[in-house]
Formats: C-alpha cells, structure tokens, sequence
C-alpha cells in the first residue's frame, strides 16, 4: 500500500505526536498539568466551569493553529517536489 492510501484509508495520523521520555515536550506538558492541579485546588465549582470552558476554547483554537500548520507545510513539500521535478524551474502561486 501506498503512503497515499495509508493516508487516505486512516492509518497515518500525522497530527499525532509521540512524546518522548524526559523530552522537553513532556517535562512542559507535567508542568502545565502540575500548575493546573494546583491552579484547581483554589477555585469554587463556579471558577472550575469558567476554567474548563476556556481549556475547551483553547483546546479548539489550537486544533485550528495545528491544522492550518498542517496544511501550509503540506502545500511547502508539494511545491518544493515540484520545483525539484522541474529541475529548479520557479513555481507558480496555485
């Protein structure tokens, strides 16, 4: 199978992202829970609503960022393979 129909049949998900151990990502993502925890032990039910309703807004504008991300460096490695097949010719804004 095809790394395209891989694509297209669902088994390569490129927006996931394995975290490594000790990584930077991960030692920021313990942070960021850590402080949340902390955060939540402070705040009536009322301020833990408005907290979830803002991680819920947040969460989807990052999905947003990630997906736009996605797209224009997908859009990049198209027009790089083709100026590269083209043999360095300039490529056209499609």
């Amino acid at each position: 199978m095809t790394i395209l129909e891989d694509l297209y049949y669902g088994n390569i998900h490129p927006w996931e992202m394995a975290v490594k151990k000790e990584s930077r990502e991960q030692k920021a993502v313990q942070l960021m829970v850590s402080n949340e925890e902390k955060l939540r032990e402070t705040l009536t039910d009322q301020q833990k609503e408005m907290l979830d309703k803002y991680r819920d807004s947040y969460n989807k504008l990052l999905a947003i960022c990630e997906r736009e991300s996605f797209v224009g460096g997908y859009i990049l490695a198209t027009r790089i393979m083709v100026e590269v097949m083209q043999g360095g010719a300039e490529v056209e804004d499609i």
